[in-house]
């Protein structure tokens, strides 16, 4: 069997065994686990999303029926917050939904970036073997020209034996003189011959490497497109959950809306009007909640240093200009329910559309600006100031401003509206402290801004 016949057959061997060592793996250990999990979560929460749906299309008709039959007000507002109850349902399912999509494209990009990692740290090891396979080559090649020169020039001489040596020797010294002449020259044939022997396994081994590490670059480029087609697909479907949601939050918001006009056509001793506030109460206070656990987690504390970008001179503006007037302060309604702020109206009766601005500089931390209900505080952003207080304007008929956005003193955030739960537009305006200890407070706006 020839050498070259001999390395091809070792190296086939050893790339199947390659391959066959890294199926077994594969099986054994799927690279990313996390997604068959995931996989499985995701259709659990789409199955409970439908089944939700299913509920909704038969509430519908039940409404629809409702309304064709002329039945009471109480029977629709009913059949309303049952389907608002089903609707805000299925919100927390997407978001639920969304969550496992947003830490399945993390885990994701996190494979992605070391399999691509890996793919660049093979490509250099075949460079470099490719290299040396290039230089042992050229020695190779240099070793052999030298050894076929040493057989041309034996050929072309003709070899000395021993008893020739002696017998064309004038004396015993020319003997061992030219004895010792053929030693030397057949000792360097000799470690040419080993050059070269060990550069051909050197080669050999080199060449096998490169196969190996071809045949494992192959494998992380199949593992990084299949890694790539998974990420894709978790994109669009995030996308479209969010997409799906938005609808969702706008059809619980219409019939939020026909929900506040079937209110002020009920008794307010009626058992179904009190349900239905008690339930916009519970959504309020649940926003209310989620807001001081975000300051807790992401707004400045008392005693903090305000950025510079900021400017804050630590005097609030009041944050509706001209001549305005309070129709519900701090801390309850005239019914004693809770109110956490104060409600800002213009005195000559044009609010809706005018500017509210900035109590002070700072950077906005929340910015909800879809038009949806949003537990009834509609279009609203929550400013940090940098010093422990936050100020938050609620029923925006849309905001100018986003998450992330830095904003001075007087600038103007919104216009004033009517979204969310509100019996007519006006700006509600709160100011919240977060504390060394962590804890927020929700404090009377009076207390730091004045009204001109």
């Amino acid at each position: 069997m020839s050498l070259k016949t001999k390395k091809t057959s070792i190296r086939k061997k050893l790339i199947c065994f390659v391959l066959a060592f890294v199926c077994a793996f594969s099986v054994i250990m799927p690279y990313y686990s996390p997604i068959a999990s995931a996989d499985e979560t995701l259709e659990d929460l789409e199955n409970q999303y439908k089944e939700i749906e299913d509920r909704i299309e038969k509430n519908e008709k039940e409404l629809a029926n409702v309304e064709k039959d002329i039945r009471t007000n109480e029977d629709k507002l009913e059949d309303l917050e049952s389907q608002i109850s089903d609707i805000n349902d299925q919100i927390d399912l997407l978001d639920e939904r969304m969550d496992v999509l947003n830490g399945d494209i993390d885990s994701l990009q996190e494979s992605i970036d070391l399999t691509t990692s890996d793919i660049n740290v093979i490509n250099s090891q075949i460079a470099e073997i490719e290299a040396q396979i290039a230089e042992t080559d050229a020695l190779m090649d240099e070793t052999r020209e030298m050894l076929l020169l040493r057989i041309r020039e034996s050929y072309m001489s003709g070899e000395a034996s021993t008893l020739e040596l002696l017998f064309s020797s004038g004396d015993i010294s020319s003997f061992f003189a030219r004895k010792e002449l053929v030693t030397r020259v057949s000792e360097e044939d000799s470690l040419l011959i080993a050059e070269l022997t060990a550069k051909v396994a050197q080669l050999d081994e080199l060449q096998t490497q490169l196969e190996t590490q071809k045949t494992e670059l192959e494998t992380k480029k199949t593992q990084l497109d299949s890694q790539m087609d998974t990420l894709n697909d978790r994109q669009s479907d995030l996308e479209s959950s969010i997409t799906t949601q938005q609808g969702k939050k706008s059809e619980a918001t219409k019939k939020q809306d026909e929900v506040k006009y079937l209110l002020t056509e009920l008794d307010k001793d009626s058992e179904a009007y009190k349900k239905t506030i008690a339930r916009q109460r519970k959504e309020r206070e649940a926003l209310e909640a989620e807001i001081d656990e975000y300051i807790r987690q992401h707004g400045s504390t008392q005693g903090d240093t305000p950025d510079e970008e900021y400017n804050n001179d630590g005097d609030m503006l009041w944050p509706v200009a001209g001549e305005t007037r309070l129709t519900a302060t701090y801390p309850s309604y005239s019914d004693g329910s809770p109110h956490w702020g104060i409600d800002i109206v213009k005195s000559d009766g044009n609010t809706r559309g005018q500017p509210f601005r900035a109590a002070q500089g700072g950077e906005v931390i929340i910015a909800k600006n879809d038009g949806n209900w949003n537990s009834g505080f509609g279009n609203y952003c929550v400013v940090d100031h940098g010093d422990g207080t936050q100020t938050l304007y609620a029923h925006s008929d849309g905001l100018v401003v986003k998450e992330g956005q830095i904003v001075q003193k007087g600038q103007k955030l919104g216009a004033i509206g009517a979204t969310g739960n509100v019996t007519g537009p006006h700006l509600h305006f709160e100011v919240r402290v977060k504390k060394a200890d962590g804890s927020v407070s929700r404090v009377n706006p009076l207390n730091y801004v004045s009204k001109p």
